[in-house]
């Protein structure tokens, strides 16, 4: 079935606050889902908060749920018979556990259920179990990723467990730039030409792979 996609820009935060307010039943005794999907550096995550924070005061309590908890930790990838590649591609969509991600996404919709769901620390390059807490009194989620709209296995079956898709795009040359950045800032790259070697060989191989394999969403928002 062909998908009529909307668009909007990142700075209409009303408009998609009411198109969340339209659809969003608040006699519901089910939790409202959305799911944000973008390349590295698109500002996915900068915008689920912001839209979360709208959407708290506006229309029912929202909490922004990240695939990030979901990277594999460092010794699984150590322990791969590729170690030193999936190390370097960290990040990549195998290099995440999408079954166990996907398996916590399709309980979101029992308000009746708190949920314990994990984070990811920069500092640690590894997950934080349990330390994202969806209680019952949050009616809608957001879950934000890189991959969250594929078409791979596990991945795949997001689309059909969500109320809404929406994927978040930017200039390549803007998402580079960002990528770059955010590797030195997070001392993830010790120097600026190390930053630019990983972006270039690693973040941008996903962003292509993203576009290329992402299903259409419902929305598209457009930076700017």
């Amino acid at each position: 079935m062909m998908i009529e996609q909307v668009t909007y820009y990142t700075d209409q935060l009303q408009e998609i606050v009411e198109r969340v307010w339209i659809n969003y039943d608040c006699t519901s005794s089910s939790r409202y889902l959305i799911s944000l999907a973008g390349v590295p550096g698109a500002g996915k995550t900068t915008f689920a908060n912001q839209i979360a924070m709208e959407l708290s005061k506006k229309v029912a309590k929202t909490i922004v749920l990240s695939q990030d908890g979901f990277h594999l930790y460092r010794s699984e990838l150590e322990a791969m018979p590729n170690a030193s590649e999936a190390i370097r591609r960290r990040g990549a969509p195998f290099t995440f556990n999408a079954k166990a991600f996907v398996k916590l996404v399709s309980i979101l919709h029992d308000k009746s259920i708190e949920i314990n769901a994990p984070s990811f620390d920069h500092k640690l390059k590894d997950p934080v179990e349990n330390d994202i807490m969806i209680a019952r009194d949050v009616s809608i989620v957001i879950i934000e990723g890189n991959y969250v709209s594929l078409k791979d296995k596990f991945w795949n079956d997001i689309s059909s467990l969500v109320d809404d898709t929406w994927f978040i795009i930017a200039s390549e040359q803007l998402v580079r730039s960002r990528i770059i950045r955010r590797h030195l800032q997070a001392g993830i790259a010790k120097n600026e030409q190390e930053a630019i070697e990983r972006t270039d060989g690693n973040d941008l191989q996903n962003a292509k792979y993203i576009l290329e394999n992402s299903k259409t969403t419902n929305v598209l928002i457009v930076t700017r």
